[in-house]
């Protein structure tokens, strides 16, 4: 589910090499026939309904869901926050009926989250075991990870993946260069909050261990383990570049911009992935500037 976003091609692109086969869950399977990697199974679903095709439910024996509306394309009106919220909820719901049910009997089911989930902190260092935040990409997390724990099947492992910023050659990295471009780079805001980033390799290679590895379950920090500061991302992302990181975006003026939106920017936490780590997971790119080169240069 979110198969044809930007994480769920990676993912799909890394199970299939590895010989896995690969179904893609989506409203509408002739729009998303060119936005999926070859050799992928396209299954009509509504996002509701707990009801799979009866060729596919058989052959389930791990289920990802990505599913869920931005948070990052429109203004957080009242409107869009219920968009929010419902889309990854009612998606979320209808896979634990369809297990619940018996309809599929996965083996392990994952479920993305997002750091989020912890609410702005400071410098502390944040693990799985931190408590929710309060504010609304917090209750957004806890509502979304909430539903999947309803899975009552003992046949299914359930984990949440609570996904940092992601980079890769689309997305956010993407957004985050392009003042660089024309030599007016820096940090949003103060720039003393922290970013928990993954590059996307590592992401779909943490996902793959996890549909793999019976010890990992429960929730999963899915970021890499040496974040940084809004500071100094910018300051390496420019040497990266060859660009300076001089023009800071005060914070008032995101906030103009962006309404209540601009608190996922101008706040962030100092998430490590502990769980994965203890579990055995070896990151091929840990540090930043190593991310960035491969990706930019």
């Amino acid at each position: 589910m979110g198969g044809t976003g930007f994480l769920g091609r990676h993912l799909a692109k890394e199970l299939l090499a590895s010989g896995c086969r690969v179904a893609v869950a989506t409203r509408n399977r002739q729009a998303a026939a060119g936005q999926v990697e070859d050799g992928v199974e396209l299954v009509e679903w509504d996002g509701r309904l707990a009801l799979f095709p009866a060729d596919v439910l058989e052959a389930v024996d791990g289920v990802v869901n990505f599913s869920g509306e931005s948070i990052g394309n429109r203004r957080w009106s009242a409107s869009v926050k219920r968009e929010i919220v419902k889309s990854r909820v009612e998606s979320t719901r209808s896979i634990v009926k369809g297990i619940n049910e018996g309809m599929i009997r996965p083996k392990v089911f994952i479920n993305a989250s997002a750091v989020g989930y912890y609410g702005p902190h400071r410098d502390e260092v944040i693990t799985e075991s931190e408590a929710p935040g309060q504010d609304f990409l917090a209750e957004v997390c806890r509502q979304w990870e909430a539903e999947a724990y309803q899975v009552q099947s003992p046949l299914t492992r359930v984990a949440t993946l609570r996904i940092g910023v992601v980079l890769g050659s689309q997305g956010a990295l993407a957004r985050m260069t392009m003042p660089y471009k024309f030599y007016a780079g820096g940090p949003l805001g103060k720039g003393e909050q922290w970013l928990s980033w993954i590059h996307v390799q590592d992401l779909v290679r943490m996902l793959s261990f996890i549909l793999e590895e019976d010890r990992v379950s429960g929730p999963v920090n899915g970021t890499a383990p040496n974040p940084v500061t809004m500071r100094d991302f910018a300051k390496i992302l420019g040497e990266v570049l060859g660009r300076p990181a001089w023009l800071p975006v005060p914070g008032f003026l995101l906030k103009i911009a962006l309404g209540q939106m601009s608190e996922m920017l101008l706040h962030g936490q100092r998430a490590v992935p502990e769980k994965i780590l203890e579990a055995g997971f070896a990151f091929k790119y840990p540090d930043l500037r190593g991310a960035l080169e491969d990706l930019l240069i």
